[in-house]
């Protein structure tokens, strides 16, 4: 671990959320924990999959006031729009859902020679990076569609909105999520390039 990280509000400077920086160590073995878990989240079958990322939905609905208030403090943006956010990341599930169903999976075409096969499978291991202007829609817009995929994911949300990515993950982990499929690292540039310098396997 290394120095602290503090989140404040920029409407009037009060304090958010403060946690420790997450180094390369910290890095690395967020990113073990996730390759370990990796094989059995794409084992997992796709129904499955499915289903669990249809639960962070609802979990996301449920909360979705919390997650709102808890946006707008650390960004400064107006209530109204961050309601708007919290709704896009539960809407986001269906999106993938399909997406998944339309690009993904087994595909079989009868050829003048006999039959083309072309099927799909997961990467492994990717990070993703959040921002800070839409710190929950904008990940969540990776993070979803590489778990339906059956890939792990480690997370580094903006330094300016950890707050926000620690509750996306909580959610995960509400929804039921198993251990390692979804790693949370939190810092600025230099936990972000020791997370890419991990031979992670996208990003």
């Amino acid at each position: 671990m290394g120095d602290r990280l503090r989140s404040t509000s920029p409407v009037d400077d009060s304090l958010v959320w403060e946690g420790a920086t997450d180094d390369a160590a910290a890095c690395a073995a967020a990113v073990a924990r996730a390759r370990a878990a990796q094989p059995g989240w794409a084992e997992t079958p796709l129904d499955a999959r499915i289903a669990l990322v249809c639960r962070f939905a609802e979990c996301v609905t449920a909360k979705a006031e919390a997650l709102a208030t808890l946006i707008a403090r650390e960004t400064g943006k107006p209530l109204w729009e961050t309601r708007t956010e919290a709704k896009g990341v539960a809407a986001k599930v269906a999106v993938s859902i399909a997406a998944q169903a339309e690009r993904a999976g087994e595909r079989r075409a009868a050829t003048a020679f006999g039959e083309s096969v072309l099927r799909h499978r997961p990467h492994g291991v990717l990070a993703v990076l959040g921002p800070f202007n839409f710190p929950a829609h904008l990940p969540s817009g990776h993070i979803i569609p590489a778990l339906l995929a059956g890939n792990c994911v480690v997370f580094k949300p903006s330094e300016q909105t950890p707050a926000v990515g620690e509750m996306l993950v909580a959610l995960w982990r509400e929804a039921g999520l198993p251990h390692g499929v979804l790693e949370l690292v939190q810092g600025g540039r230099d936990t972000g390039a020791a997370l890419v310098d991990c031979a992670v396997d996208g990003l």
